[in-house]
């Protein structure tokens, strides 16, 4: 490949190259000393003509151009459902014969045109190697159903290939994860589908739905809604039971009216212990039913005993004491004191926050704060007309108060919507609209990288940056911030308005929430889910950190379960830093734990509980759904097909003209210079120019 410029230069080159064989020529043919004949002379000529020729030749940059085509196969992703609800149906054996040698044969034919990708789905997504047979992957014992996750393993795995088309092989009945018709615009290739299991619509009443908190909190009132749905049982008489603590309690009984019946009972309990709570509910099966496995459904709850303590430490009595007080009361999950500062009544220390009300005011005051400061204590300034400011400015919070004047400012609030360290309703933000203002000090105010601001200061009608409630979580004590006091005038607007203070103790009790949440400072740490489904694999991991909080795993780690049936003793395994344990499938049950590890010589221990719950997803609805599997289809142009044709997409697929291979052109530049053989060629022309002219000057 040359430029305009270098084909110029070509006959130049080819003058050059002549002229200097010819001088030499002409210049060797006048040494009498030597004498060759004129054919010798001609060769000698020639070769040497043609090796400076090519050595010139290099001063234009030659460059040979190749061309490689390489052909990619379509790629053909089967996926094969392997949940238990295809195992439930009457029809299971055919699946587990005919169908899967069906399935067998057409992997096998169409390997021979395609690059065909084999994947089984149920709770996972899994690849089965490329000779892998169906009939041994194959079990429909999988305890759930989640054909999104698959669709997005191959957007993942299979995107980047010549992606084709995709063959589902399922029943429909997706029991986890999203809406797998969502996928449908994520591919542009059509989407197979081969309807398995059984449509049929059989008399059955069922636990179809539980609503409820996986967390409470001990003496605590917490909803739990139970769903029923009957099918095909009209005119039959059934009951709704909970079982907890060993005692049974009927809940609602009902008369089903309709063929598709469904009812919701609404329902509030209390637990009185910490740990795993396991709560029964069971209906009563109707006559003539088949499947009563799903008349029945446990739930885990996590019971804490985690009620906060707060101390409202304030200079003098105020009425934002009693407002604070009695909006944290409003919530079972606190325990409120008051406390008057210089009064040694209260141990600060013993409190999981600490409300300081116009504090610090004073010099012992101050060292006091300090001193809750660097024990890592949880703090909730409100600052009021007694602050002692330079005090306050040299607890280095994360906010500078620059004092302009002794006065004070009425402050408005304005919501900062980027805030994000938890939630605010809307109907907040409209009650904040309408809330009267703070009195503030009047003054400039400085905020570091760490502090996040709820409310805004707006004064007048000047919207200000600087902040009103705000929040510092970096370092060991975390802070919360209200920059007025007169909190109290707010509880009374928002009853009067809605009859309620319900927004304005939600504000509160959140900001005592967030900033009394103790941040994790155990050196010897377990890790693990509360509640482990049936035949899923129980899996723990942990982490120990040294004196310097640097994550090792020097030390053994010893796990002790047990159960009502059985106690075993494992030991973790080490994975880069950290620990890991996989228990595989445990019982059904409630199991306790202690880890045990030393290091240093001195041990450390960790105690906990989980259960390992019945799951009967996969037969609480064994109802196939094929319109599902036929709109996902369509919506890619393909076809859905009955698991007895499933044969037939071999041909199917071959007709589809979309489906073909892709051809790559590789286009390669290589410059002469970097040719091995280029060079072979200079050193043979020279070289032998030079070996003939001293060979037949010897003769």
């Amino acid at each position: 490949m040359f430029t305009e410029y270098s084909l110029w230069l070509l006959p130049l080159l080819l003058v050059v190259s002549v002229g200097f064989g010819w001088f030499v020529y002409f210049f060797k043919g006048k040494n009498k000393s030597q004498s060759y004949s004129d054919r010798q002379r001609n060769i000698l000529f020639a070769l040497r003509t043609l090796g400076i020729f090519l050595i010139l030749f290099l001063l234009i940059s030659p460059v040979k151009r190749t061309k490689t085509k390489t052909i990619e196969k379509p790629t053909i992703v089967l996926l094969q459902d392997n949940s238990s609800s295809l195992s439930a149906t009457k029809s299971s054996q055919t699946y587990k014969t005919k169908y899967l040698d069906d399935l067998q044969k057409l992997s096998k034919n169409l390997s021979k045109d395609y690059n065909v990708i084999k994947l089984t789905f149920g709770s996972d997504t899994k690849q089965l190697s490329d000779d892998a047979k169906w009939q041994d992957s194959v079990k429909f014992n999988d305890f759930a159903t989640d054909i999104s996750k698959s669709m997005e393993f191959i957007s993942e795995n299979f995107s980047s290939e010549n992606l084709s088309a995709i063959v589902l092989a399922t029943d429909g009945i997706a029991n986890q994860g999203n809406n797998f018709l969502n996928y449908a615009d994520k591919f542009s290739c059509p989407i197979y589908t081969v309807a398995m299991g059984d449509t049929t619509i059989r008399k059955d009443i069922s636990i179809s739905d539980i609503q409820y908190n996986k967390i409470a909190f001990i003496d605590s009132d917490y909803p739990i809604e139970v769903t029923i749905k009957a099918d095909k049982a009209i005119n039959e008489h059934s009951s709704l039971f909970m079982v907890k603590d060993g005692k049974t309690t009927p809940i609602k009984s009902f008369a089903i009216d309709n063929n598709d019946y469904s009812i919701t009972a609404e329902l509030k309990t209390t637990s009185k212990k910490a740990g795993i709570e396991k709560i029964s509910f069971y209906v009563q099966e109707v006559n003539g039913e088949q499947n009563k496995i799903n008349n029945k459904e446990d739930i885990f709850i996590e019971v804490l005993d985690a009620k906060k303590k707060v101390l409202i430490l304030a200079n003098a009595p105020h009425p934002d004491i009693s407002a604070i007080k009695t909006a944290l009361n409003s919530n079972q999950n606190y325990s409120v004191d008051v406390s008057i500062a210089g009064n040694n009544a209260k141990n600060p220390a013993d409190y999981d926050l600490i409300v300081l009300h116009s504090l610090p005011d004073n010099s012992s005051s101050f060292n006091t704060i300090k001193s809750l400061q660097d024990k890592g204590v949880s703090l909730l300034f409100i600052l009021g007309q007694s602050t002692n400011i330079k005090l306050f400015n040299a607890l280095n919070t994360g906010i500078t108060v620059n004092a302009l004047s002794s006065s004070t400012n009425n402050v408005l609030a304005s919501y900062n919507p980027a805030f994000s360290l938890f939630n605010v309703t809307e109907d907040i933000t409209d009650i904040l609209k309408n809330m009267p203002p703070l009195v503030c000090l009047t003054a400039k105010y400085k905020t570091n990288a760490n502090i996040q601001t709820l409310l805004f200061q707006k004064i007048g009608s000047i919207a200000t940056t600087y902040p009103l409630i705000a929040f510092n979580n970096e370092g060991i004590s975390k802070k919360a911030f209200i920059m007025g006091e007169n909190i109290w005038k707010w509880r009374l607007q928002n009853y009067l308005l809605s009859n309620t203070s319900s927004q304005i103790d939600e504000i509160i009790t959140k900001t005592a929430q967030l900033v009394s949440n103790k941040t994790d400072k155990n050196r010897f740490r377990i890790e693990h889910k509360n509640v482990y489904l049936q035949k899923e694999n129980v899996v723990f991991t942990a982490q120990f950190y040294n004196e310097s909080f640097e994550l090792i795993n020097t030390p053994e780690i010893t796990l002790n379960i047990h159960s009502q049936n059985n106690n075993a003793s494992y030991t973790f395994g080490k994975n880069n830093n950290a620990y890991y344990l996989n228990f595989g499938s445990l019982p059904v049950g409630e199991y306790s734990f202690s880890a045990k590890t030393s290091y240093n010589n001195k041990e450390y221990k960790q105690n906990g509980r989980f259960a390992v719950s019945a799951n009967n997803m996969e037969l609480s609805n064994l109802v196939a759904d094929h319109s599902a599997l036929y709109t996902l289809s369509s919506k890619t142009n393909a076809k859905m097909i009955p698991s007895e044709k499933v044969k037939q997409l071999e041909e199917i697929i071959k007709q589809n003209d979309s489906i073909k291979p892709i051809i790559h052109v590789n286009m390669q530049n290589k410059k002469f210079i970097s040719l091995w053989w280029y060079w072979c060629l200079i050193i043979l022309f020279l070289g032998g120019e030079w070996f003939l002219r001293k060979y037949w000057g010897k003769i």
